[in-house]
């Protein structure tokens, strides 16, 4: 299917006793378990405030394991294909990772969302815009949601809404324990070479994360990324970090966008409630990638409430096996993430050590071992530090 743009307006919401599933928020991770469950011929409401297309800061980067996840092609909307990331640690300090095959297909978020959401559409899921969500009551053998237009009832819900998810607040408080919250700061750049060049990680970029540069075709994204609290991330800020690289290139807009951490440390899933992406805190913190994490947590949760709709095991249960591996990995990662981003100096030296150049490439952009090959690096540098 060639992609087109085009307002994708709130259909009129066909007559429905209670739904099947509800999920609120057409990111990523919604359009994932809505697809999978209305693929399935189950009766589901896909919700979201906002109007789409619509811009949202990412560095929109798939990697092999999320295109692999994904459940059709994404060729359509896919602006450059890497094989190579250059890893900087400090200006004149870099090295290159290399793959024979692509590690990643970017993609401008915006169109991406798009495209997702029209597949879904085509799955046989329902959409609509909604106004905020006033109430949720998760009592009994259902789920009703409140807006300001309707009231919505259905066996499951599926929060999909971001790391300031509405529908977390309302089934488990504002902001529980175990979330953890990163911030991302980008920029559309016009820098007359239209958008080519090389996928750069710079570690120097922000403390406890990185600076971006990923190229668009007829722009480069430009972002700084950090997990730390005290690291202060702004317009100014990007701003002059966009000057040092590109001078005096034409800047588009500016967007910010927090990133959900945290799921390895959650509760073990309970009742008709699922919290998938950022909402429930998949993102990597080791690498700060969501749409994976998103991906393959959203589809999670619909085969979990297919399973049990079907007669099978109770869908949390389900959920919870089907995304303990991802849980496992995110835990390992937050381990890595730490160690990695305190001892910079280390952690670069290991990362781009011969020994390891092809592994972390291959392992970033399968997702097989990357935690794993993180710890192993962490070994390899304090071994490296003892011999020095």
């Amino acid at each position: 299917m060639a992609f087109s743009r085009g307002r994708i307006p709130g259909h009129t919401i066909s007559v429905m006793e209670r739904w099947d599933a509800i999920v609120v928020g057409a990111g990523p991770a919604g359009c994932a378990a809505a697809c999978d469950l209305a693929s399935a011929g189950r009766a589901v409401l896909l919700l979201d405030r906002a109007e789409f297309p619509r811009h949202k800061a990412c560095a929109g980067g798939l990697t092999r394991k999320s295109l692999r996840a994904l459940r059709y092609s994404v060729a359509s909307v896919t602006r450059e294909t890497i094989s190579a990331i250059v890893v900087e640690k400090r200006r004149g300090e870099a090295a290159t990772l290399a793959s024979r095959t692509p590690v990643c297909a970017l993609t401008v978020r915006e169109e991406l969302d798009d495209f997702c959401l029209r597949r879904t559409i085509e799955a046989g899921a329902q959409f609509a815009r909604i106004g905020p969500i006033v109430a949720i009551d998760a009592s009994g053998d259902g789920v009703a949601i409140e807006t300001p237009e309707r009231r919505h009832h259905a066996r499951f819900l599926v929060g999909a809404d971001g790391v300031h998810s509405r529908v977390r607040q309302l089934v488990h408080g504002d902001c529980p324990l175990w979330l953890r919250r990163g911030f991302a700061l980008e920029a559309e750049v016009r820098t007359g070479d239209d958008g080519d060049g090389d996928l750069v990680f710079d570690l120097a970029g922000a403390r406890q994360g990185y600076g971006w540069i990923f190229p668009k075709r007829d722009h480069v994204n430009v972002g700084l990324y950090t997990e730390s609290a005290e690291e202060r991330l702004d317009r100014p800020r990007l701003l002059a970090y966009i000057r040092q690289r590109f001078g005096d290139a034409r800047v588009g807009r500016i967007t910010g966008q927090f990133l959900g951490f945290g799921a390895e440390n959650a509760p073990a899933a309970e009742g008709r409630t699922f919290l998938v992406g950022d909402a429930g805190g998949f993102a990597d913190p080791l690498t700060g990638e969501g749409i994976y994490g998103a991906i393959a947590s959203g589809q999670a949760a619909a085969a979990a409430i297919d399973g049990e709709l079907c007669g099978s095991v109770a869908a949390h249960r389900t959920f919870a096996r089907r995304t303990a591996q991802l849980r496992k990995d995110l835990l390992l990662s937050a381990s890595g993430a730490r160690w990695f981003y305190g001892n910079l100096d280390l952690g670069y030296r290991a990362l781009t050590a011969p020994v390891f150049r092809g592994a972390v490439i291959n392992a970033y952009a399968n997702g097989t071992k990357i935690a794993g090959l993180a710890n192993a690096i962490r070994r390899f540098a304090r071994a490296f530090a003892a011999s020095a």
